[in-house]
């Protein structure tokens, strides 16, 4: 039987943060191992399918998302990147031999552009190389250049709600919170329920738009021996876990859409000693950047 428990699912989610995070980096042997150790969840198996896929392994990415359609059928950007793939299929079986793509190449790219949606963003923060010529998989030249993922995305997006601050860097939107959400614990208070509410309803438009990244934090701290969590790290896990379900919730991003992850209180939004900036830090940040077209 799957194991449901909170700290169990919020570990899984941090494993699935992680696996992310080295696919974008090109690591996708490490990624593919991580995943492989995993429960094959819909998430689990996208992700597999997207690695695959990257690499010119259609067939394989395309058994990845058979499985995840069986488990979910009806899945919209499943059904999509299958019908992806079998395009890139029938032009492949035009050559002989297994379709591998390096990367920096202009093929790399344009799969990485169709096929790896939940990391478009990071790639297009990342990459200063000019625009690749064309090549036989890519939309012809005279066709009109579409927005950035960012611009269409997060076009119009606004947080600015009382006690949210908002600040922009490439691409990306980053909202903490002037007072702490969580009053013990992975309790959450009355006003900090509130307040998420609020950015949910924000966020709700551009649910199947955008990715979020919700990282705990917690104060400095020590857990008391034989309490409820091993340590601060562990709590901020839990806390950024509640918190994705609230906006989940409220907002209706998908939950692949969601990472997880947590700082503890290695590194606190407010750096004061006091009674207050402790109570502050019992919180979480969210880091919001487009996905791609929903």
């Amino acid at each position: 039987m799957t194991d449901q428990t909170p700290l169990a699912l919020a570990t899984r989610e941090v494993a699935l943060a992680q696996a992310r995070t080295l696919a974008r980096q090109g690591r996708y042997s490490e990624a593919e191992q991580m995943l492989r150790d995993m429960e094959p969840g819909v998430p689990v198996l996208d992700l597999l399918a997207r690695i695959h896929a990257q690499q010119g392994l259609l067939e394989q990415a395309d058994e990845c998302w058979a499985a995840a359609e069986r488990l979910a059928p009806g899945t919209t950007e499943i059904a999509e990147g299958r019908r992806r793939l079998a395009r890139m299929r029938g032009g492949a079986r035009r050559s002989p031999g297994r379709l591998v793509f390096r990367a920096g190449t202009a093929a790399g790219l344009v799969l990485t552009l169709a096929l790896l949606v939940d990391i478009r963003a990071e790639l297009g923060r990342h990459s200063k190389a000019p625009a690749p010529a064309p090549v036989p998989y890519a939309q012809p030249s005279r066709t009109p250049a579409r927005p950035t993922p960012s611009a269409v995305g997060m076009a119009g997006m606004n947080l600015r709600l009382p006690g949210v601050r908002v600040g922009r860097r490439s691409g990306e939107i980053e909202a903490t919170f002037t007072k702490g959400l969580f009053r013990e614990g992975a309790t959450l208070s009355a006003d900090g329920r509130m307040v998420l509410q609020a950015i949910g309803a924000r966020l709700r438009p551009y649910a199947t738009r955008i990715s979020v990244t919700v990282i705990g934090h917690t104060d400095g701290l020590a857990m008391p021996t034989g309490g409820d969590y091993t340590d601060n790290l562990e709590l901020g896990t839990l806390r950024a876990a509640v918190v994705r379900e609230v906006l989940r919730g409220t907002a209706g991003i998908p939950t692949a859409r969601f990472s997880v992850s947590s700082m503890g209180d290695t590194m606190p939004l407010f750096r004061g000693h006091s009674l207050a900036d402790q109570a502050r830090n019992r919180t979480v940040s969210l880091r919001i950047s487009a996905a791609g077209e929903g």
